[in-house]
């Protein structure tokens, strides 16, 4: 059975959307990350210094079938662009993929955007899935129902202005219902189990 998910969770409620460690070195006056000037020299090689810092998500192929295990990888794919939404504060991403008849994903999307707009940071919150396991709804194939679990480490909102948000670390079952698009899978609900 599908349950509203409460207030009282709201960064789960809100996608578990509030992790940003990538802005944790800035600040509300100085919103744009710090780096050191780079080194005028040439490499006499290329490069293969990894770039710092989150890389967004691309849609893996597993999640563009049909099945069980296609469904179970856009899942995945949905909380691995909620982490780095609240890594970066670019919610492009994830917008594309929350569409507006979500209830949950337009809440955990608004959230951001309102932390974001006001200069705000979260450190931690990360999100993780694991127990995961799906099947149909109806009959018609199109529509399938994922569960995991959604685990968060503890996170702090700070809003300039505003007493910081603590919440800790949780676990909830969650479950999601997808519907199959000519365009790939669609989110149509997230919340809590029962």
């Amino acid at each position: 059975m599908i349950v509203p998910v409460t207030r009282s969770r709201t960064v789960i409620t809100a996608l578990c959307v509030v992790s940003v460690l990538a802005l944790g070195a800035c600040s509300g006056s100085d919103p744009q990350p710090k780096f050191a000037d780079p080194t005028p020299t040439v490499p006499s090689s290329p490069s293969t210094t990894a770039v710092s810092g989150p890389i967004e998500p691309t849609m893996p192929a597993a999640a563009q079938g049909t099945d069980a295990a296609a469904a179970e990888a856009f899942v995945k794919f949905y909380w691995e662009m909620v982490n780095y939404a609240q890594a970066t504060g670019d919610l492009d991403g994830l917008r594309s993929i929350s569409p507006a008849d979500c209830e949950a994903c337009q809440r955990g999307v608004d959230y951001l955007d309102s932390v974001f707009r006001r200069d705000g940071r979260v450190r931690g919150g990360e999100n993780s899935l694991s127990s995961i396991s799906s099947g149909p709804v109806g009959g018609d194939g199109k529509r399938r129902y994922v569960r995991f679990d959604l685990s968060n480490t503890r996170q702090v909102v700070a809003i300039p202005g505003h007493r910081d948000e603590v919440y800790r670390a949780a676990t909830v079952h969650g479950e999601a219902v997808l519907v199959k698009t000519p365009t790939g899978w669609r989110l149509e609900y997230w919340g809590k189990q029962s």
